[in-house]
C-alpha cells in the first residue's frame, strides 16, 4: 500500500492480469500446440531473441511479427488468421472493468501497460473500457517499457498532476517497485488479490 496521504487525482491500470486475464504459460502451450513446437522453445526464441520487447516498442510491425511466425515456425495462416491466434486469449475481468467505470465518475483514468499494436486493436475492437478511460500510455505507440522511469514520467505528464497525486495498478512486482521508486501511489494486484478493498481503503470506492 502507498506510504504517502496525498489525495489520489489519477488512476493507472495496467491491462494485462489487472482487466484482461490471460496465463502466459497456457498462451504459449497453446500457441506452441497449434505450430506442433515445445512451449519452452517458443517462449525462448521469443524472449531470447528480443521479440517481445520489439514488438511491444513498436519497433516490429505486425506484418514483421506475422513473418517470423511464417519463417521461423512455419505458421501456415493467413494474415488475419494469424492476428486470431496471437490475440485469442483474453479474459475481461468484469469485476475490475466494474471499479474502473466507477472511478471514472470522479478520477481521471488511464491506461499503464506493456503491449503491442495487434493486441491493443484486438483490445478495442472486443472489449469497453478503452472507450472508458481517458487516454493511455502504451508501450508500442512510446517506445518505452514498464518498469523504465521514462513511461511514468510520460504517464504523469498526461495526468497533469504530481506523481503522489497518481495511483498505479499493477500484477508485477517490478513494475510497481519502480513507480513507487518514481513517487507515485502503488497498488501490486497479484492473484487472489482484492481490488475493491484496496481502493475502498484509499477512499476511492466504498
Amino acid at each position: 500500500m502507498p506510504e504517502t496521504t496525498l489525495p489520489v487525482d489519477a488512476v493507472f491500470f495496467d491491462i494485462g492480469n489487472v482487466l484482461l486475464r490471460f496465463d502466459p504459460k497456457a498462451v504459449a502451450a497453446k500457441m506452441a500446440w497449434q505450430l506442433r513446437r515445445h512451449p519452452l522453445k517458443l517462449a525462448q526464441y521469443l524472449w531470447k531473441t528480443k521479440t517481445v520487447d520489439a514488438i511491444e516498442r513498436g519497433r516490429m510491425s505486425a506484418e514483421q511479427l506475422y513473418a517470423v511466425f511464417r519463417d521461423e515456425f512455419g505458421y501456415k495462416g493467413s494474415f488475419p488468421q494469424f492476428r486470431d491466434f496471437w490475440c485469442d486469449h483474453f479474459t475481461l475481468d468484469r469485476a475490475n472493468f466494474a471499479l474502473l467505470r466507477r472511478l471514472t465518475e470522479t478520477k481521471r483514468v488511464y491506461l499503464l501497460s506493456n503491449t503491442n499494436a495487434l493486441h491493443y486493436e484486438y483490445i478495442k475492437r472486443r472489449y469497453a473500457f478503452p472507450r472508458h478511460v481517458h487516454g493511455a500510455i502504451l508501450s508500442y505507440e512510446l517506445g518505452l517499457r514498464k518498469p523504465e522511469a521514462a513511461i511514468y514520467a510520460a504517464a504523469v505528464k498526461l495526468a497533469g498532476v504530481e506523481a503522489a497525486r497518481c495511483l498505479f495498478i499493477d500484477d508485477l512486482e517490478e513494475n510497481v517497485a519502480a513507480a513507487r521508486r518514481f513517487g507515485l501511489q502503488v497498488i501490486h494486484h497479484k492473484k487472489g488479490h482484492d481490488l475493491r478493498r484496496a481502493l475502498a481503503a484509499l477512499g476511492l470506492v466504498e
